[in-house]
Order: structure tokens, then sequence, then C-alpha cells
């Protein structure tokens, strides 16, 4: 293990944070040329349908398409010999495609490789490097700096162990490596684009920290007004932002939609709440989201949009119901009853028409969904609600401190006729009261309690209650010592990673027409919540959020075995797992004999035994067995009987795996929310 086994406790080292700061570049430096060589060295070997016509495998379909790209024109692009890998996926890949197919046309000897027709199965070592590289390109260009982004913002003022554990730990993500790299997809270019979208909603709570000693209390209290208005809409316009980024993300690729509705459930809340505080302002935020979102989907889809045939077929190729519920052996749950030991004539697809499927899916998944949802529209509410409250607040103070000045200046005039009897005893009452007023806001916007200092106990216990509970409240918004910190996540952003996990599982597990590479999707938020093994904040929810995080990627990758087997991939599998596990401190033995047991580390050492147990009956007890004479007949026999026995005990292992990992994505939510005055039904 080369990072962590010492306890983070949170404190932010000197070299501070963000990006190009400190320790920080170099850690991500370290982390970048790390993924780099071993993403680099991850496509050297097989890939998807390497010399397997008629058909190849997906780096033909991705070759394939930028073909078609580069020599058709785009009403052409849906339509063209949809037998032969039919484009699929929405416009916005075919645009990457075709710029990828413009690129290859300016370096010599490509050319070959992407004829139209007589290209078709091409494998030339100058083809596959190209291929890599544009895989590797898009990687850097668009996952790498919206997973450092992301980090950016949820690692602020953690300490240089934690950042640097998250930053490998993301961008050695053993999953997406072997399958973009390995196998063969541009899942990072999706990925990261929602990645960037999640940074952008993973907003703080206002920090407006303007109190000054070179401003007047009055001055300082407008200071705060603005700030904290200006704040807020900061939020909102990163909010329309992330609109924009997540719109792209489903223009690259449909399975973005695992995340849509947690995404729309989070903005959907913002908008609501700033609306409870002034109806327009909610409207405008609504009004910016839709209308980025649209704009976006439009200029991407402007050369198909005018044109009814066109677009409807883009729908129908972009969502082809007549594939089936799940496609090969996937562990979701419909894969999972199909696998059964029951008769034939009584599994899913034999029984019931490929469309009511899809409705049973749906309506499955629409329910599930439902109370996670709900939950973070709930916390967006909170998070609006809070930042205005602060506005809100700045402006009662300000009345507040307007009303004590008219009635020091009624008292001061009050006082003329004992000023000139004495003038120097009239001089000291008239300043009095203007003094401690400003005293007392001046201690409130540094973050101190009101009245403190000598003498003004006795009017700060005349104050009128209502403007007592005002300056309390305020008070306790902003904090004791300093407003609220840049640092603290709103309850949105606290519980948002928690719920895009529970929602993309639940399609994952329940969604219709299912890939295993689908898994990808609800691993990206999983990893997000990995920080460092011995992270202590949190009361140390960070350390068992770190253990299931490790072992859903881990169960992940383990799910797509049988299809990493079959490119040949079966060697980077082990080896990306086994240094992945190394380098970010992950022991899945550790829960048996460590001091602190948890049901996380029991199971987890319990599955993890079970997966190195299948993985040594497939590879090293079956040939052997299959090598002898005595036994090789029987085994040959049950074989031919259950050609995909390996696959369906992958599946038997897994998909309980995920379950229990969907269950605990919602017990973590509701805590989580709970923490932060969320309650577990969201908006009851």
């Amino acid at each position: 293990m080369l990072i962590g086994e010492d306890e983070d406790t949170g404190q932010q080292g000197s070299t501070g944070v963000g990006i190009g700061v400190g320790g920080s570049t170099t850690v991500w430096t370290v982390a970048i040329l790390a993924s780099v060589f071993v993403k680099w060295g991850t496509g050297l070997g097989s890939w998807s349908g390497k010399g397997s016509p008629p058909l190849h495998g997906d780096l033909e379909a991705q070759r394939h398409w930028i073909e078609i790209t580069l020599h058709l024109p785009r009403s052409q692009w849906y339509f063209y010999d949809l037998q032969y890998w039919g484009l699929d996926y929405p416009p916005l890949t075919a645009l990457v495609s075709q710029w990828c197919g413009q690129v290859a046309s300016l370096i010599p000897g490509l050319a070959p490789s992407f004829a139209l027709v007589s290209s078709r199965g091409a494998e030339s070592p100058a083809l596959i490097t190209y291929l890599r590289s544009t895989v590797l390109f898009l990687d850097l260009l668009v996952y790498t700096p919206a997973i450092l982004f992301f980090l950016s913002r949820k690692l602020q003022g953690r300490g240089r162990r934690t950042k640097a554990v998250a930053t490998f730990t993301l961008l050695l993500q053993p999953s997406l490596i072997l399958i973009d790299h390995g196998h063969f997809q541009y899942n990072a270019v999706m990925l990261g684009l929602a990645a960037l979208s999640f940074a952008l909603l993973y907003t703080s709570l206002p920090n407006p920290d303007i109190a000054s000693s070179s401003k007047s209390p009055a001055s300082a209290l407008i200071d705060l007004k603005n700030k904290t208005r200006s704040l807020s809409k900061r939020v909102s316009y990163e909010y329309i932002a992330a609109a924009v980024f997540f719109s792209l993300s489903l223009c690259f690729k449909q399975m973005a939609l695992y995340y849509a509705p947690a995404v729309f459930a989070i903005m959907l809340g913002r908008c609501w709440g700033l609306a409870t505080i002034g109806f327009e302002r909610g409207l405008i935020c609504l009004f910016g989201i839709g209308l980025a979102t649209i704009i976006t989907f439009v200029t991407v889809f402007r050369s198909w949009i005018t044109d009814l045939e066109q677009l409807g077929q883009v729908i129908h190729r972009i969502f082809p119901l007549a594939r089936g519920i799940f496609e090969d052996k996937v562990a979701n749950l419909w894969c999972f009853l199909s696998v059964l030991p029951i008769p034939a004539r009584y599994k899913l697809k034999n029984a019931v028409e490929a469309s009511t499927l899809a409705k049973v899916s749906l309506a499955t998944v629409l329910v599930v969904i439902l109370t996670p949802c709900f939950h973070l529209f709930a916390a967006g509410a909170e998070t609006a609600r809070i930042e205005m409250s602060l506005n809100e607040d700045a402006q009662k103070l300000r009345d507040a401190s307007e009303r004590r000045q008219a009635s020091a200046s009624t008292t001061a005039g009050s006082t003329t006729a004992r000023r000139r009897r004495d003038g120097a005893k009239g001089r000291t009452m008239s300043n009095a009261a203007p003094s401690e007023v400003g005293s007392e806001i001046a201690s409130v916007l540094s973050g101190g309690g009101g009245g403190g200092g000598g003498g003004g106990g006795g009017r700060d216990a005349e104050r009128p209650s209502s403007e007592m509970t005002v300056v309390d409240r305020t008070t306790s918004v902003l904090g004791n010592s300093k407003p609220v910190a840049s640092s603290s996540p709103s309850p949105a952003a606290c519980i948002l990673p928690y719920a895009l996990l529970s929602v993309s599982l639940a399609f994952f597990l329940f969604g219709f027409q299912t890939h295993e590479k689908s898994i990808l999707l609800p691993l990206l938020p999983l990893s997000l919540l990995i920080s460092a093994k011995g992270d202590g904040w949190g009361a140390g929810a960070g350390k068992e959020d770190f253990e299931w995080a490790m072992l859903g990627n881990n169960v992940g990758a383990f799910s797509m075995f049988s299809l990493l087997e079959r490119d040949g991939l079966a060697s980077q599998y082990f080896v990306l797992l086994a240094l992945w596990n190394w380098i970010v401190g992950h022991r899945p033995f550790s829960g048996l004999y460590g001091p602190r047991k948890t049901f996380v580390g029991w199971f987890g050492a319990v599955l993890h035994a079970a997966m190195l147990s299948l993985h040594l009956l497939e590879l090293v007890v079956f040939p052997i067995l299959l090598s002898s004479p005595s036994t090789s007949g029987v085994l040959d026999r049950l074989l031919q009987r259950y050609p995909d026995i390996f696959a369906v005990l992958n599946v038997l292992v897994s998909f309980p795996a995920f379950f229990i990992l969907w269950l605990w994505s919602m017990k973590r939510q509701i805590e989580v929310g709970f923490a932060n005055g969320i309650s577990a039904f969201g908006i009851m």
C-alpha cells in the first residue's frame, strides 16, 4: 500500500486547496501521469472482437461510426446499413466520431482504415494506435479535468492525504480503464460531462466574510446583504451551467439518463426553495435551467430536429425496445430471475412480451427512485432557503441598526439643554448610544455575540426580544467565530452523491435494456464518495463510505469479468484490481481480524472470498479437471448443457451484492439528510 495508513483528521495542509496550488498540483500531476501510464499500458493488450469476423466487436463499431460519419451526409447516419453496427448513440457521439475521422484523414497511412465499406474489419497496428490515442485524449480532455474539478470542490479544506487517495482512486478506477482502454469505448466522455455537472451542483453554503475594520457597521451590513444575494445568484448560474453539461452528457450517451431523475430533483428543488422566498426568483431559475437545456439539445440535434422522419429514426435507434430487457448475463434483477433453475416456459423472456417487460421495468424503477428523488428535492429547496435567509437576516439587521440610530438621535436631542449646562457630560451621552449599536453590529458581522464588551450589558438586556431573535438567528447561521465557511457543503451537496448512487443503481438493477458495462454509471458517484480509509470526518462515516465504495467497485469489475475474459483482458483485470486496491490501502479481509468489527467488513470479506473462489474454480480447477481423463467427459457434458455456467454463477454472486449496496446507499442518504435537517420523506 502506498497511500494512507495514518488517520486523516481533516486538517488542511499548508499547501492549500484547488487547482494549481502547492501540494495539490504535485499530487494531481503524479496521479495524471500514473493514470496515463496505466491506461496506455492497458491499451497495449487485446480489445473487443479482435480477430472475430464478421462483426468483430465494439472497437469495430466505433471505427465503423467514424467511417460513416466521415463519408456520408448526416441524413444517412442513422439509416445506413443498420445490420452492420448501425449507429445507435445520440448525435454528439456521431459528431465526435466525425471529428476523429477528420483528424485521421490528416495522418498519412490512416485513410484506408476508414474507407467506406472496404475498411470493415480493419485492425492494422496504426489504426489501433490511433483509436487508442483518441480514447486517451478525450479522457484527458473531459474526464480527468472534471474529476479534479469535483474533488477541488468536495475536498476543499481537507488534508493532503485525503486528496491524494481520492485523486488516485478516481483516476485509476479499474472498471472504467478496462472498458474504455481495454475493451474499447468512449464512456469517459459521458461520465466526464456528468461529473462536471455534479461538480457544479456540489455547492457550499455562503461565506460573506465581509467584516472589516475599514468599514462602518452600516456599510458592512449593506455589503453582507449584497454578497449573500450575489452568492445565491452565482449558485443559480452554476446550476444552469450544470444543466448544459448534463445535457451534453445525455447527447453523448443515452445511458446518462440513469442520473437524470436525481439531477432533475436537485434542480427543481432549488427553484422551489427560491420560489418560497420570492416567486419570481424561483421562476427565473427554472426558466434559466430550462432554456439552457433546450438550447443545448437543439444545438446538438439541429441537423435532425427539422425533419420528423429523421428525428423519429434517431429516437428509435437510441431507444431500441425490441432488443430485450437485458443483454448477455448482467447482474440485475431480471437476469437474476432468468437464471434461476425454473422451467424455460416460465422465464420472463418467454412468458412476457418485451413491450410489457419494458413497462414493468419502468414502473419498478419509478417506484424505487421516488423516495431518494423527493429527499434530494427537499435538500435542494432547503439549501436555497438557507442562502436566502442570510440575505433576509442581513436586511433585518440593517433595519434594526437604522431604528437604533434614529432612537439614539432622539435621545441626543432631548439632552441639548443639559449639554449646555455641562458640555463635557452632554458630549459623552450624545455619543454613547450610537457607539454601542455600532460595536454590537460589528461584533455580529465578525462572528462575536452582540453586546459584548464593557458597559454594554445593561443596554443589551433592554433590547426588544424581536431584535434579539434576529441577531441571534443570524449569528447562529453565520457561526460564532466567523461566517459560514465556504468549505461547508450545502445540504443538497451532502446528499447528492448518495442520491445519484441510489438512483443510478436502481436503473441498473431494475431497468430495461441493461448491459454489463452499465455498471460504470453507478460506480462514478460511488467512487466520488471515496476520500481516505482513515478519514476521521463525520464521526468516522468516511471510513464506512470508503469500505462500501471499494467493495462496490471491486464487485463492479468482477461483474464484467465474463466480458473482459472474452476480450482477452483477464490479465489486465487481475493486475489493475490488485494495483488499485494496494495503492489506496484497501485490504478486503481486514474486517475479519481488525479491532472494529462492522457489517461491511464481514460482508466484504465473505464476498471477496466468493469472488476469488469462483475465479479459482474457473481458471485453475476446471482446466485441471478437464485435462484429466477421469473427469473430462463429465465436465464436457456439463459445459455443453450449461455453456454459460460461470457467467450465471457470476450473476448469482454480483446481484445480491449490488442489491445490498443499493439498500445501503438509501440508508446513508437518509442518515446524511437527517444530519442536515432533511426528513426521511423529503418534503413531508
